[in-house]
Parts: structure tokens; sequence; C-alpha cells
């Protein structure tokens, strides 16, 4: 299934309400408040530490990991390899274009789709369907509330559970005190779906940078004074032809004089927030905006992002290069928003008991989906047509 970057769009409905002598502008909020897209993107590759939390959805071109430990409350979409360290979870599902690795005690709340091979380790819980485009191998005392589909071998340990059928392409090995309340087929001729893709996105948010960029300069911010002693902003935009940083320790404040707002940072090096160091609210209404938008498009410059240790950002990164955080760091948004972050061209990569989003944070349709669409399917959702599908079916009946 193709999975396309719907964070994006909604930059680009970007409208000037007004523009005083300062070059300082007040606009409609840059993002709608109840998103639905990713909470993290990434072109690279995605780490998260253990113990760390993402509220919304995940997706990477390449490979994602989750450390011992680590939830993700919505999708998890790789282009090629998922892995969950032991005890992990995800409240949605997880689409992977190669291999699917959950370790002991896992928990996934939708269904699983590897495009190749499958691997649960002990007292793992899927909610959902389990399909690989190869093989699937399972550890014991697993509990699958889905139908199992594979390409060739399924292969089961003892005293697991499957609630509903069990499809292997050639073979199946089934350990002792297995239950399983549906039917076993082997040499089963079941349809695969098309084994998951995840568009790389670098162009577009490249576009949407250079669209942000066009705002103007604003407010210039010193690279070398900013952020050296406690700051505070109203909302407009502002402009570093260096690197920004907010130093160890220091507190900026971002002052919304209790109306709606936006705050748009174009920064041409690097954005560096030091341990420590703070981005805080005051007075900003649900409505507003933050966008951290690190081009790299000073010469030399790779537009990366460092969070230290115990850092908090608000709102969203867009970043040319790599996004990367201490331990204990915190990237949230305003109200119900998740806060985010997205890498046009690198990895993301959070330290252990890192926090993106909240809970309950509306970033992402989160819905613990446990069946993977059929293959008809997945090409109808593709071409935007469904509905009208839908819809003819209901006139026929």
């Amino acid at each position: 299934m193709v999975s396309n970057l719907k964070l994006i769009y909604p930059f680009l409905f970007i409208s000037v309400l007004f523009a005083v002598s300062s070059a300082q502008a007040s606009f409609q909020p840059l993002l709608d408040s109840d998103l639905k897209n990713q909470s993290l993107y990434a072109s690279g590759y995605m780490t998260m530490g253990a113990r760390t939390t993402v509220g919304g959805n995940v997706q990477s071109a390449t490979a994602i990991t989750l450390a011992a430990d680590a939830i993700v409350g919505g999708n998890v979409e790789a282009g090629t390899a998922v892995t969950l360290g032991a005890a992990a979870g995800v409240d949605g599902y997880i689409q992977a274009g190669t291999t699917a690795t959950l370790g002991a005690a896992s928990g996934v709340n939708g269904y699983i789709q590897a495009g190749t091979t499958a691997t649960l380790g002990a007292d793992v819980n899927v909610d959902g369907d389990l399909i690989a485009g190869t093989t699937v191998t399972i550890d014991s005392t697993v509990d699958i509330g889905g139908s199992v589909l594979a390409g060739t071998t399924v292969t089961v340990g003892a005293n697991s559970i499957f609630r509903e059928n069990i499809d292997a392409g050639t073979t199946a090995t089934i350990g002792a005190g297995v239950q399983i309340e549906g039917v076993l087929t082997t040499n089963s001729l079941q349809v695969l779906p098309p084994s998951p893709v995840v568009t790389n996105q670098e162009s577009l948010i490249t576009s949407v940078q250079e669209t942000l960029k066009a705002l103007g300069t604003g407010t210039e911010l010193v690279s070398t004074t900013f952020g050296t002693d406690n700051e505070t902003l109203e909302a407009g935009i502002y402009s570093s032809i260096n690197y920004l940083t907010i130093a160890i320790g220091k507190t900026l404040t971002l002052d919304g004089k209790g109306m709606d707002g936006s705050w748009v940072f174009n920064i041409a090096n690097y954005l560096s927030f030091a341990a420590d160091s703070k981005v805080v609210l005051k007075d900003v209404t649900d409505n507003s905006s933050i966008i951290w938008n690190v081009l790299g498009d000073k010469l030399g410059a790779t537009g990366y992002t460092q969070l230290g240790a115990g850092a908090e950002a608000r709102g969203y990164i867009l970043a040319k290069g790599f996004v990367q955080t201490g331990a204990n760091a915190l990237i949230t948004g305003i109200g119900n928003d998740c806060g985010g972050a997205y890498s046009a061209t690198n990895f993301i990569e959070f330290g252990a008991d890192s926090v993106i989003g909240r809970e309950g944070c509306t970033n992402g349709e989160v819905t613990a989906t446990t069946r993977v669409p059929e293959p008809t399917t997945f090409w109808l959702l593709s071409l935007g047509i469904i509905g009208l599908v839908t819809k003819a079916r209901q006139k026929k009946a």
C-alpha cells in the first residue's frame, strides 16, 4: 500500500492576514488544529530509545526501530524493516516493506504486514491479522487475534493461540498445546496483498520549506547572541542567516497575547536546543502554530536539528538534515496537536525516555485497523475511488 506523507499539505494553505512595518506578520494557523498526518517522518532510518513515547503515526522511507518499552500511539510504516524491542507497543498497525520483528512481550493493536518475513518473540500479542510475503515464525505463548497468511512457511511455538485461520503457502509446523480456533491450511492458494511501499518525501518537504522561506526574513535573530539568555518572542516571522541555538538551561517564551498567531523560524544552518533548555508558551491559543524551518541552505550547512538531554521544544520541526535528541527530550504541539519532526534527507533518532506529543494527541488517524485490505482494495485506495465503488455497490443492492 502506497503511504503518503499527509502532514505537508496543510503547510501550503498559508495566508497572511496583515503585515506590519517591522516585517513581522500575523497569520492564520499554518496547520489545522486537528491534524491527520504523521507525527514523525524520516527519509532515512528512525530509532526510538528505550521507553520513548510517540503520539500519532510514524513513517520512514527505510527502517524503524523501537527499543524496549517504547510506545507509538499510532501507525508504523517503514520502507524496509520494522523492529520492536521487548515490551514495545504500537497502538495502530505495522507495515514493513521487508521484515517485521517483534521482541518478547511486545504488542500491536492493529494488523502487521511484512513484505518478506515476520518474526514474533514469546508472549507477543497482535490484535489483528499477521501477513508476510515469505515466512512467519512465532515463538511460544503468542496470541494472534486475526488471521495469519504466509507466502511460504508458518512455524509456531508451544501454547500459542490463534483466533482465526492460518494459511501457509507451503508448510506449517505447529508446536505443542497450540490452539487454532479457525482452519489451518497448508499449500494455501490465498492471495497475498502487495508489499507495503513508503514514498520518499524529500522533494515534497523541500518544496514546503521553500514556501515557508518565501514568506520573508521577518525579524533577524543574531546567531551569536540570541538564546544565550532567556528570550521572549511574539508571533511573527523570524530568521537566522546562520544557526539558531537556545543555550543550556535557558528558556524561550512564545507569547501569544491571547490571540491566534503563528511563529515561523527560517534557519539557514542548524537548530540546537541545548540540555535542559525549554520552549514555553504564554497565552498561546490552540489555533496557533509553531514551525521550525531548518533549511540548511547556507554554504556548507547540513540543516540538522539537535535537542540535548532534557530539552523541550514545541511545534513542528522541518529539517533538511537529521533530527536527533538526547534522553528525556520533549517535542510536542499546541493544544491537542502532537507536534512533530520531519527529516527531508536523513535520519531521526530519539534518546531514551523521550516524548513526542502526548497521550491522546490528534496527529494522524490512529485507527487500530485489524484487517489488511484485500488486494483489489489496495489499488482502489491508491486511485482514490473506493468511495465511488462503495456507492455503486449500494445502488445495486
